[in-house]
């Protein structure tokens, strides 16, 4: 099938993102001169590399291997609907035939080729979207690229750039090559927009808009919240429930790196790509997954061989995946996650927990027609009961799972539905056992300034209203991202407090247990749980729970939040019911 938006008008964004809301899963290739050190694609930051000496890997590569059809199969194999490859990194090198500057891949390497034209052919060939990476802001080849911090301070002084020169000399005219001599382009995908002005961060808006007013343009265009036609996570960061309310997505990493690197071997399992691909479509976001070529012009082998299996999944389950809504309900289920489309819900169920006999959901009001296994070629029907409480206003469905999964890693339960979807959208306990209150679903206000050894910070405070369905004995942990390079010790300058049906608790997290299991805390973060204490709550029915923390997110930043900045951050507080709780 043919990438079609010939229809789609401009003046509406909804219409403008639709095709990439529905694609849902896409290729990132990081690929560049950096190949060739292999030590990714910061090289000649990390190394501070003279200009003239990086630019001699440019008379070495040669990617005679290079061969677009493959690349872009590989791609459509695994069930990604647009690829993102970088036209421009930080290097400042072209990997595509600029006229504006000589230093590009046919004019400054012996390859010769264009090979941004010819994926721009095989794409069109089979349906796939082409879009490019641009850094706009850093460019460490040129004298004038001037970013708020990662700049070439070893070749060019910083108080002779004019920034001016490199924006309108370089970056204006080749977007103008890549949106007028590549045919329709699906996006163009801005990177670290530090220190960029919004009158520039606008500029640049506008000249996308005026050579292909159908381009999507992404939120890292500038470091002032709202611009662009979607946000782009931090690098591997997966996001809350309830987090964005405009359309998103995850960059991220098969092991841990961008650009080709021989030393980072640490590869993410199929098992766990998978759940990761579940969990940001059912939280209403895209995934964006990278790889990094060799110089050679090869996608490396183990690459290709995870996503031939992620490919393999993706064909069986394509109804719970593409076109689809996330989750209706707020919150995070334990056992998976869940999609949505007209008259359809898709339980996408970890086979790691198939022991649980059955699936147990709260909040659809519909009533459901049929529930089957979509890897299931009989379509057998499995066996639901639906029940409404009046007193807590709380419908529920069980479905009786089959004793054997019916797909690899991840299986997929269809319930057809009868009538318009109709869900309780409250936020309500859906996994047995626990509960998870995310961040997003509170009310997040300041409350006041506290000074700390590390200086003054807004102590805010969130609150949350929800349903809990089984009573019992709780135990409240804080679920934390820390950084990987950091010490725990510190972190939370001040104790947290806690309030919560006449409860009070006042204590200092610790690093108590890591969540071994988190389907959303990526590298360069480690999921940290803190024991706050218990609570018990006699009965079913309506609760509020308050905490109180510097650590808290501003809930109306101004500027975008750089995800691997902060040592640590609060995502939400967790309840794990006592096993010695009555059933």
């Amino acid at each position: 099938m043919k990438w079609e938006v010939s229809s789609i008008k401009a003046v509406d964004q909804d219409l403008r993102t639709k095709w990439w809301t529905e694609a849902r899963f896409g290729m990132f290739i990081h690929w560049g001169l950096y190949a060739i050190p292999a030590k990714g694609e910061w090289v000649m930051y990390a190394e501070r590399t003279p200009v003239e000496a990086y630019e001699q890997w440019a008379k070495q590569f040669n990617p005679t291997k290079f061969d677009a059809s493959e690349w872009v199969n590989i791609a459509k194999d695994a069930g990604m609907r647009y690829i993102v490859i970088t036209a421009k990194h930080h290097d400042g090198f072209a990997m595509f035939h600029s006229r504006s500057d000589p230093y590009n891949i046919v004019d400054a390497t012996p390859f010769g080729r264009d090979p941004m034209k010819e994926l721009a052919e095989a794409c069109a060939e089979v349906g796939i979207a082409l879009c490019f990476y641009y850094s706009h802001v850093i460019d460490w080849h040129h004298p004038d690229a001037l970013h708020k911090e990662h700049n070439n301070t070893w070749d060019y002084r910083l108080d002779e750039k004019v920034f001016q020169t490199y924006w309108q000399g370089k970056v204006k005219p080749q977007l103008t090559e890549l949106l007028t001599e590549y045919g329709r382009i699906g996006l163009v995908w801005f990177d670290t927009a530090g220190g960029l002005s919004e009158a520039d961060s606008r500029d640049i808006v506008e000249h996308v808009r005026s050579l292909q007013p159908d381009c999507l343009i992404n939120s890292r265009v500038s470091h002032i919240m709202g611009m662009g036609d979607y946000v782009s996570k931090g690098d591997n960061e997966i996001g809350m429930s309830g987090e964005d309310t405009r359309p998103w997505e995850t960059p991220m990493t098969l092991n841990q790196s961008w650009g080709y690197t021989t030393k980072d071997q640490t590869w993410k399992s199929t098992n766990s790509l998978l759940h990761k691909l579940v969990n940001v479509i059912g939280k209403g976001g895209n995934l964006l997954l990278n790889v990094g070529p060799s110089p050679e012009g090869t996608i490396p082998e183990l690459s290709v061989a995870r996503l031939r299996e992620v490919g393999e999944w993706t064909q069986r389950n394509a109804e719970a995946i593409y076109g689809t809504s996330g989750s209706p309900f707020p919150c995070e289920v334990s056992w998976g996650a869940i999609t949505t489309k007209s008259g359809r819900i898709y339980l996408h169920m970890h086979n790691d927990n198939w022991s649980m006999h059955e699936v147990r959901i709260h909040g659809i009001r519909n009533r459901i027609a049929r529930a089957y296994m979509l890897a299931d070629p009989s379509q057998q029907a499995l066996t639901v009961v639906q029940t409404y409480d009046e007193g807590l206003d709380l419908y529920t469905s069980v479905v009786e799972l089959p004793p054997q999964p019916s797909d690899a890693y991840v299986s997929v339960v269809v319930l057809e539905l009868i009538g318009e979807n109709d869900f309780d959208r409250r936020l309500t306990q859906q996994s047995s056992g626990d509960f998870q209150l995310d961040v997003p679903h509170a009310a997040v206000t300041d409350v006041y300034v506290a000074e700390s050894d590390s200086g003054a910070g807004i102590i805010r405070n969130a609150q949350w209203e929800f349903t809990l369905v089984q009573p019992g004995t709780y135990e409240l942990m804080l679920v934390s991202y820390k950084r990987h390079d950091v010490a725990w010790e510190g972190l939370y300058p001040e104790e947290i407090e806690i309030n919560t049906s006449g409860t009070r608790i006042v204590c200092a997290p610790m690093e108590d247990d890591i969540d071994t299991n988190s389907p959303a805390c990526q590298h360069p973060y480690i999921p940290i749980l803190s024991k706050l204490g218990e609570i018990t709550w006699e009965e079913a029915g309506t609760y509020k729970l308050t905490i109180q923390s510097s650590k808290l997110k501003d809930p109306a930043p101004r500027f975008t939040e750089i995800w691997h900045a902060d040592a640590v951050k609060l995502r939400a507080i967790r309840l794990v019911r006592s096993n010695s709780s009555n059933q």
